[in-house]
């Protein structure tokens, strides 16, 4: 039987990467990353400091919950709910006008940038291909300088095809067309 020691201060009681493991129910992988993140503190012998480990873990659950990442970790006594609450409204309220400039159309989310580009790029380059086989019978006899112009007259027609974007043709499903002078 394992003789019972009371333990009055908890912040230097240190534990294996298994008990870690145990404890918050992840695999010892995560448990490497959550130590290279600094969520987890090792100590000086590779054991991982119990309290301020768990402590850590719990409040990166809590804050990823509202969309923050902890970039430090919490000495005991540290933690200021009301000043973390303020912190998740606050993040909540960039995230508000994150969207609401969404909707209004002054931002774009990455993913319709990118099927936006995709679009006009594709289109330019079929137009580029297809110029070839379109001005070769109209080309056919003609003398360098008016080759010259109408390969010219071609290439501007798809430049200007592809200058002449339309944002509002890109404007996701959430757009709103909100004039400034509702908000005031």
């Amino acid at each position: 039987m394992a003789a019972k020691q009371e333990i009055e201060d908890m912040s230097m009681v240190t534990v294996s990467s298994k008990v870690l493991e145990e404890v918050i129910g992840v695999g010892s992988r995560q448990v490497r990353h959550l130590a290279e993140e600094g969520i987890l503190k090792r100590n000086s012998h590779g054991k991982y400091l119990f309290l301020r480990s768990v402590k850590n873990y719990i409040m990166t659950l809590r804050l990823s919950k509202a969309g923050e990442k902890v970039t430090s970790d919490f000495e005991e006594g540290e933690y200021d709910f009301e000043k973390e609450k303020g912190r998740s409204e606050h993040s909540k309220a960039d995230m508000m006008e994150i969207k609401l400039q969404l909707i209004k159309g002054k931002v774009h989310k990455s993913e319709d940038v990118g099927a936006v580009l995709t679009d006009m790029f594709t289109k330019f380059r079929s137009k580029m291909m297809a110029m070839p086989s379109a001005l070769a019978p109209k080309l056919e006899g003609k003398g360098k300088f008016e080759i010259q112009e109408m390969l010219k007259g071609k290439i501007e027609e798809a430049l200007h095809e592809l200058a002449d974007y339309n944002p509002a043709d890109y404007y996701p499903e959430e757009y709103v067309d909100i004039a400034e002078d509702d908000f005031s």
